[in-house]
């Protein structure tokens, strides 16, 4: 977590920026080579050094290969990556905010001080459709959870991604990715088809609270309106923060806990999504290594809670 000072410094200098973050299946997969483009300082790379590792995770991907049809010298270029544009694209606006009240077990955070939060939020189109297909009470939705770092205001929170910042050492760990929205609609409709199962009168509004609409209309919110989402939230949210870290906070030294040594230096006692601390990290590049963030390492309290782990793993990233 980060001191309470360095945390507000950052809010008040980036906290009231509107920013909006567009997203398309896969399109990490051309964030990423653009970025290590950068990195390497080159302007385009030979098609063959593609197939090679680490690249070969995201060249191997349809969206990239299609880019490659068009590169007739056998040069995928930072322009070519940079101005594709498909028709499927998802709007979010992404704002900013803080988690954790310096109380390790209960806050679930490597430091005992405070998060920086990235916002994910549904854009007005979705807002239109749930207001439309739910008809909610009030502006405060059934899929939220106040004790969670959402916004909590007329934007809708799809996700969040829970960071540490050190700016003097320049790293930043990802402490968690999550949502709440999308669960909660899936386990709600999950609720009314078993009820309506035994009792065919039931409405949507008699399982979840603060809605009213038919059975068709939720029906047709989950499946229909929320079909991209549940599909690419977790990509999407990830590459928001990394693109947030690297290109507003000016860090490229990114971990990521991996999920045994997460769930202890972080004191959580349930099971979290396995696949947020496995599956994802790889799908990015990042790295398994030993050496925990250096913050950690300067930490009292995070080094004891370390020198407790016996074999403490992160994923790390150069970006």
């Amino acid at each position: 977590m980060m001191k309470r000072k360095e945390l507000d410094e950052i809010l008040a200098c980036l906290g009231d920026e509107r920013r909006i973050f567009y997203y398309f299946k896969n399109r990490y997969c051309l964030d990423m080579l653009n970025w290590h483009m950068e990195k390497t300082q080159k302007q385009h790379l030979p098609i063959n050094e593609l197939n090679q590792h680490p690249l070969q995770r995201f060249s191997s991907k349809p969206i990239v290969k299609d880019i490659i049809k068009y590169c007739g010298d056998g040069l995928l270029t930072k322009e070519a990556l940079q101005t594709y544009w498909p028709d499927d694209i998802l709007a979010f606006t992404l704002t900013l905010g803080r988690w954790g009240e310096g109380d390790r077990g209960y806050d679930q955070t490597s430091r005992n001080q405070q998060n920086l939060v990235l916002q994910i939020n549904f854009d007005n189109q979705h807002n239109q459709e749930y207001q439309r297909l739910l008809n909610p009470s009030d502006s405060y939705g059934p899929f939220e959870y106040r004790g969670h770092p959402i916004r909590g205001d007329h934007r809708k929170t799809l996700s969040w991604v829970r960071i540490d910042v050190d700016l003097s050492t320049g790293e930043a760990l990802i402490e968690e990715v999550q949502n709440d929205w999308l669960r909660k609609v899936n386990s709600s409709l999950k609720r009314i088809d078993q009820r309506l199962s035994g009792k065919g009168d039931v409405k949507p509004s008699d399982i979840i609270y603060g809605i009213d609409c038919g059975y068709e209309d939720i029906k047709e919110y989950a499946d229909v309106t929320l079909k991209p989402y549940n599909k690419l939230w977790a990509e999407l949210s990830l590459l928001a923060a990394i693109y947030f870290i690297r290109n507003e906070l000016g860090i490229s030294t990114i971990y990521y806990h991996t999920f045994d040594t997460g769930k202890k230096i972080k004191k959580i006692y349930g099971l979290p999504p396995k696949s947020m601390y496995t599956t994802l990290p790889k799908q990015f590049g990042f790295e398994l290594c030993n050496e925990a963030p250096v913050f950690l390492q300067e930490d009292k309290q995070s080094k004891r809670y370390l020198q407790a782990i016996k074999t403490p793993q992160w994923y790390r990233m150069e970006v």
